[in-house]
């Protein structure tokens, strides 16, 4: 491996690392979230639902970072596909009744929601690591 092709190598397993690290924190705030959507699906109560959206919020942001570091990663690698689908899927009108009418049938979708990303997380970052691991092992 010459020089370049190891430092092009370094620079992929670095924006990989970063991608990873953000779909992780994606996926510690999706699960939380979806805890607090059980609770406010057995419980209800807005605040409950308020609890529940803060994570979401959480999980939104780590997804804008990680797709981010995605494409970096795949500028170096063209490997890992499915990056801009990668969010929440939860509309503003979603999660204003969910608060605010506290609803057992929104919550089921909102919950829905949450689960559909917590897959689509897992599926990130498992691709995520098989490509590092091709990659450290190419080093």
């Amino acid at each position: 491996m010459t020089p370049e092709q190891r430092r092009e190598v370094d620079e992929a397993v670095a924006a990989g690392r970063r991608a990873l690290a953000s779909l992780e924190e994606a996926s510690e705030a999706l699960e939380s979230a979806g805890r607090w959507g059980v609770a406010d699906i057995f419980l209800g109560g807005g605040l409950t639902s308020a609890f529940k959206h803060v994570r979401i919020s959480k999980a939104q942001t780590a997804l804008g970072e990680a797709r981010a570091y995605l494409r970096a990663f795949l500028r170096e690698l063209d490997d890992v596909s499915g990056v801009d689908d990668l969010r929440v899927r939860i509309g503003t009108l979603a999660t204003a009744v969910d608060i605010f009418v506290d609803n057992p049938l929104v919550d089921i979708y909102v919950q829905r929601q949450i689960d559909d990303a917590q897959d689509d997380v897992a599926a990130a970052i498992a691709a995520t690591r098989t490509v590092l691991a091709r990659l450290e092992a190419a080093r």
